[in-house]
């Protein structure tokens, strides 16, 4: 691939040749990266899967970590003189307590379970 140093040596092929076009075409020169509204709007982009759905606070919170590790790395080859992220000001989303209906049992499927949990293992083992 492109990232590895011994591939820089041979040509890459048609396929890992539109991959880096579109990573070219895609990507932000990492100068921008140093404007708080650009990381900003990385750090949002964290909050959602690929799908556009939520993701969860623990996910955030861990994409986030992976971010900043990122950029000490960055920091201590040169690239730039600070941690970007030091000072900046966002906030991650909250964690939702929102219990799902859908996996809750109601009355009666927890009745009807009692029998067979009642049977299994008492040692932990399932």
């Amino acid at each position: 691939m492109g990232f590895s140093k011994k591939a820089w040596k041979a040509e890459p092929g048609e396929e890992r040749q539109e991959a880096l076009a579109w990573l070219e075409r895609n990507s932000l020169p990492v100068s921008e990266l140093k404007d708080p509204d650009t990381l900003r709007r990385v750090l949002d982009a964290l909050c959602h899967k690929l799908d556009g759905t939520a993701a969860a606070a623990k996910t955030v919170k861990r994409k986030k970590a992976a971010v900043n590790e990122v950029f000490g790395v960055a920091v201590e080859r040169g690239y730039f003189t600070r941690n970007p992220l030091n000072g900046l000001r966002w906030t991650a989303p909250e964690v939702a307590d929102e219990v799902d209906p859908d996996c809750v049992p109601n009355p009666k499927s927890s009745t009807s379970a009692k029998p067979s949990a009642a049977s299994r293992p008492q040692d932990g083992a399932c």
